[in-house]
């Protein structure tokens, strides 16, 4: 075989390789867009406070799906999973099918409707940008301060949360506890790892909530 054809040959095995590598990464991709069709009603595009989510077909796909988080800066739109253990859902995805990437999720102790004084939602650190892959962007203080509006979702209310302060610590951090004796307001700590290796490293984004509605 020529020089051409066994770099042919050798480019083809390096292609099959990368997409077998990255299937997951697209199939969970397109996952997200067609439940992004099928249960979200923007409403009026200018106003994420007007979108509608429809939690009756979601808890028909998994019962675990207990909110819906929108962070439009970084491409967030997903469902939040609690899990009946604080891991399982670390390799399943909305569906409860295994998947590297896994989901977005709380505690497992957390209330249903979401209403605990404090909530952690974790995702992956994810090369692709998926989960939580974007959020080291909220690390540009001159970013975080021109985008610090995200929005939560639950079957009940609409909330929406503004970024207070973002930062790494380890997860022993006092910020994981689960008895809360913070402030006043609703706190809603959004934590992924730092780099894409196991590490007890966390990146931190913290937010209050600072405005609520009834749901649409």
């Amino acid at each position: 075989m020529s020089i051409i054809g066994i770099l042919f040959v050798g480019g083809l095995l390096f292609f099959s390789i990368a997409v077998k590598e990255y299937q997951p990464y697209i199939e969970e991709m397109i996952k997200k867009e067609e439940i992004v069709q099928n249960v979200i009603d923007t409403g009026l595009p200018e106003s994420p406070m007007r979108r509608s989510v429809d939690f009756a077909a979601l808890k028909k796909i998994n019962k675990d799906i207990v909110g819906w988080l929108y962070i439009p800066q970084i491409e967030v739109d997903a469902p939040v999973l609690k899990g009946e253990n604080d891991t399982i859902y670390l390799t399943r995805n909305f569906e409860g099918e295994y998947s590297p990437l896994g989901s977005i999720f709380t505690w497992a102790y957390t209330d249903d409707m979401l209403t605990d004084k404090h909530i952690c939602l974790f995702g992956h650190n994810t090369a692709s940008g998926q989960m939580f892959g974007r959020l080291n962007e909220f690390q540009d203080s001159v970013f975080a301060e021109s985008n610090r509006e995200l929005y939560l979702y639950t079957p009940s209310k609409t909330k929406k949360l503004q970024i207070e302060n973002v930062f790494v610590c380890e997860n022993t951090n006092d910020i994981f506890q689960k008895q809360w004796e913070g402030s006043e307001g609703q706190i809603v700590t959004l934590a992924t790892c730092i780099g894409y290796e196991v590490t007890p490293e966390r990146l931190v984004v913290n937010c209050m909530v600072i405005d609520e509605r009834t749901a649409f």
